[in-house]
């Protein structure tokens, strides 16, 4: 029997209003734009699906899923096993794209009549796709070690597939300014490497510190963090760092800029010897022994004003700056000292947020 079930794109209608009540036309003509721009990027079909045009480092991870996922599967239950071919894994990681893009409260309801989404139903069946999302592994479980082994890893389940986008992010080309800082992959279940970041825009979930280019934003490394572990010989801090910038090439001038959660001295001096310069916010604490002017001093001079020292530290010059701003600054810096200055235009809270017309001599860096 021919299928003429049809091809229109339905929407939600709002509840307590009938479809004519509902001005539908605009939300349509943006579920359109939406798809043709995924026709050409996110087109699940038999040609798309395939291997052609993808490198070895791309089917590495679906080999990976389909591989342990067929496996889990099989050990859960021999008599259904799951039978996921590659290809089938590649339309069940487009699905898991697309729905990215459509906010529905249930994966369900892509597959509904009245809110179905076409390019996701003619790619795989609503219960073809949950079958896979209950039994998708990257991990063979069996090969799970003690938790008391020295090479134990919290997050060994998703540890292959980790390494596999770990390496592959190492291999592209690094630009000259890097930025190092964290991120929170947002996460409200039940985990023991569930890290809590009040300041962040998503303050619950998984911890990862990146190495990102300061203008592209492209994640060139990243640490997975999975809770404390044991001391390292510079403190945790300064090794995230360091770990991160195992791949950066060596003695082209690159220049890193961290917040004062990782700017230490130990931190700049080591990045010196790998021939990369250093600039970031610090905490006081940081800089013990060091004499400037207080905030007292400083407010008396206006917004602008700073005072510097420069030391050497195993051969290498560092130069603090303290600044006033709205507040106390301090920075550190391998790259930059308090001269020359520039002139730049900063918020006002006194002045009901306007912005002050008068320029105000700063620290070059920040």
């Amino acid at each position: 029997m021919p299928n003429t079930r049809s091809s229109n794109h339905y929407i939600v209608i709002s509840n307590g209003l009938s479809e004519e009540e509902t001005d539908t036309s605009e939300l349509e003509d943006d579920i359109g734009a939406v798809q043709h721009i995924l026709h050409d990027k996110l087109t699940i079909n038999e040609d798309n699906s395939s291997s052609e045009g993808s490198d070895v480092e791309e089917m590495e991870s679906i080999t990976l899923m389909t591989n342990q996922s067929n496996l889990y599967s099989t050990q859960m239950n021999p008599n259904k096993p799951l039978c996921v071919s590659e290809n089938e894994m590649n339309r069940f990681i487009g699905i898991l794209l697309m729905t990215g893009v459509y906010s529905f409260p249930q994966q369900r309801y892509f597959w509904m009549n009245t809110t179905r989404v076409e390019s996701i139903t003619s790619a795989m069946s609503r219960d073809r796709f949950l079958q896979i999302k209950r039994n998708i592994h990257v991990f063979d479980n069996t090969n799970q070690l003690d938790s008391n082994d020295p090479n134990f890893d919290r997050a060994y389940k998703v540890l292959p597939l980790l390494n596999i986008v770990k390496e592959n992010s190492r291999k592209i080309p690094k630009e000259e300014k890097l930025s190092a800082d964290e991120q929170i992959i947002l996460f409200k279940g039940r985990s023991i490497m569930k890290q809590h970041m009040p300041k962040k825009p998503l303050r619950w979930g998984y911890k990862m510190f990146i190495l990102a280019g300061n203008g592209s934003g492209l994640c060139y490394d990243f640490i997975f963090y999975t809770g404390k572990e044991g001391k390292s010989v510079h403190g945790l801090c300064t090794q995230i760092v360091l770990d991160l910038c195992e791949t950066v090439p060596r003695s082209i001038n690159h220049k890193l800029f961290c917040d004062n959660f990782y700017t230490t001295i130990r931190l700049q001096v080591e990045l010196h010897k790998l021939d990369i310069y250093a600039v970031g916010t610090v905490r006081p604490n940081r800089l013990p022994g060091l004499i400037m002017k207080n905030e007292k001093d400083l407010s008396r001079e206006g917004r602008g004003a700073m005072d510097h020292r420069v030391a050497e530290v195993d051969g290498v010059q560092i130069c603090a700056v303290k600044l006033y701003d709205n507040n106390i600054v301090n920075c550190l810096s391998t790259l930059h000292a308090c001269h020359p200055v520039d002139f730049v235009q900063r918020w006002s809270n006194k002045e009901k947020k306007t912005y002050i017309s008068k320029k105000t001599k700063y620290y070059k860096s920040l």
